[in-house]
């Protein structure tokens, strides 16, 4: 079959849109082949002075849309049911509209491509949201193909045929479509910020943050928009406008920190301190950032090489901060050793609510073992993991106290749960207490003897029980 030929059988199947994708992936490698299409399908492709009327492409568009699901007659039940689209069918005709819209940005036509892309976008998105408000769960937002459609606009701006202000213009209609439910999740505004960002004065920009502050709602808005607006200024090197927006907006506590971060690259570390403590001051009822802040003193203070101050920070963070041993760490690190077991006392004697594995790790390292055992032998969450791990540290008449602390434990857990998972538990726990030290291999011994005789009616239990080493 001649190469003509071919191609009569070819298209007489294939979509005349599709032809210049198709040219651009696979014709190219062939000459003769690329100016057969070309020639074959000129009429077709738009030109400098040739392409499709904009009401051609409006129709189009709106064909978009025109796809509504098929019921069969006895699929519908209610009369008032509404007619909701094929989303995948619309999907598929966005697409064809999408490479004709390509082909007339390749072809000189941006300005006409610009106008369509936003009139498909809003077609789309008033489309979508008319079937949402209607109740519509097989909605598929893919379906829109939106970011096909930005990148048609994103190519015309790249074109340099577009008006910077025509530019700005599709950038407030994106703002105001991006309000739409079908763009909930889109990118709209890294386009929005790259094109501003190309086109506008530095003082344009800045009016936009500081307007997108003063509009903010809610803590975390206005905290975010505050730190941007900062970063801004700072990034100018207009440091007296960053100044002046912190000193009237100090409440915001990220812009306090961000305020102080500047203070230390300047160097200025007790202009530092004191903006913190002023912030401090001021915190109530905001525990997670007391903390965050005291932790920055301590940080600036090792900066000026503050010992006596850093040894303050450390001890008021081992008292009120969630990380007790990186403090603990710190401060060993910090005090004269004739001291330091002194210092902890009475740290630990004023630190109310400390977790029972910190104070049992803490013990272990300092070798208090006496305190190690009073504290197994008190209100202590999962004494079976503390016996495991510590048991090695106590006498052999404190194994035997602390073990016998298990015993009604697991008996009222072998008496109260059923099943296979909970007797493998039991199991499980019987063989750990076993390995844990001679006093619990001599209890757990005893308890299996036990259950066995007590639950000989319980099959799986004593199928479990067998595996006890």
């Amino acid at each position: 079959m001649k190469r003509d030929e071919i191609l009569d059988a070819l298209f007489e199947i294939v979509d005349e849109h599709e032809v210049y994708e198709f040219a651009k992936t696979y014709a190219y490698t062939d000459d003769t082949f690329a100016k057969l299409l070309k020639k074959r399908f000129q009429k077709h492709l738009p030109s400098e002075d040739k392409a499709p009327t904009k009401d051609e492409m409006l129709k189009a568009i709106e064909r978009c849309f025109d796809n509504e699901i098929e019921y069969p007659s006895y699929g519908r039940y209610n009369s008032w049911e509404p007619e909701f689209q094929d989303w995948f069918a619309v999907g598929r005709d966005i697409q064809r509209v999408q490479r004709q819209l390509k082909m007339l940005v390749d072809s000189g036509h941006e300005a006409l491509a610009l106008d369509l892309a936003l009139t498909l976008l809003e077609k789309g998105g008033k489309e979508y949201e008319e079937e949402w408000d209607c109740g519509n769960e097989d909605l598929d937002y893919e379906d829109l193909h939106t970011d096909e459609t930005l990148a048609i606009i994103r190519s015309a701006f790249a074109s340099g045929k577009i008006a910077a202000k025509r530019q700005l213009e599709v950038c407030q209609q994106l703002e105001q479509m991006e309000r739409m439910e079908a763009y909930d999740n889109s990118d709209f505004n890294d386009i929005i910020e790259e094109t501003r960002e190309r086109l506008l004065t530095d003082d344009e920009r800045i009016e936009i943050r500081r307007k997108a502050f003063q509009t903010a709602v809610g803590d975390y808005s206005r905290e975010s928009a505050a730190k941007e607006l900062w970063d801004y200024l700072i990034r100018l090197g207009r440091d007296e406008e960053a100044v002046a927006f912190y000193k009237k907006n100090s409440k915001i506590h990220d812009l306090r920190t961000k305020y102080v971060g500047w203070l230390v690259e300047k160097g200025k570390l007790p202009d530092a301190i004191k903006v913190l403590d002023e912030g401090l001051v001021k915190i109530t009822d905001e525990p997670g950032q007391r903390i965050s802040w005291e932790q920055y003193k301590m940080e600036i203070y090792e900066k000026m090489g503050d010992r006596e101050h850093v040894i303050s920070q450390a001890e008021w963070l081992f008292l009120h901060g969630n990380d007790n041993m990186a403090y603990y760490k710190k401060l060993k690190g910090l005090l004269p050793a004739g001291k330091w077991q002194e210092t902890l006392r009475s740290l630990l004697s004023q630190r109310n609510a400390i977790r029972t594995s910190t104070l049992a790790e803490i013990y272990e390292k300092e070798k208090w073992f006496d305190d190690l055992y009073k504290l197994m032998m008190g209100d202590c969450y999962d004494l079976l993991s503390y016996l495991t791990r510590y048991a090695k540290h106590l006498s052999m008449e404190q194994q035997k106290d602390v073990v016998g602390r298990m015993e009604p434990i697991l008996r009222k857990m072998a008496e109260n749960q059923m099943g296979r998972d909970r007797y493998r538990e039991l199991t499980g726990k019987l063989n750990t207490l076993g390995k844990c030290c001679p006093p619990g291999k001599a209890l757990a011994t005893q308890l299996v003897a036990d259950f066995r005789t007590k639950y000989r009616n319980r099959p799986a239990m004593l199928d479990e029980l067998s595996k006890f080493k």
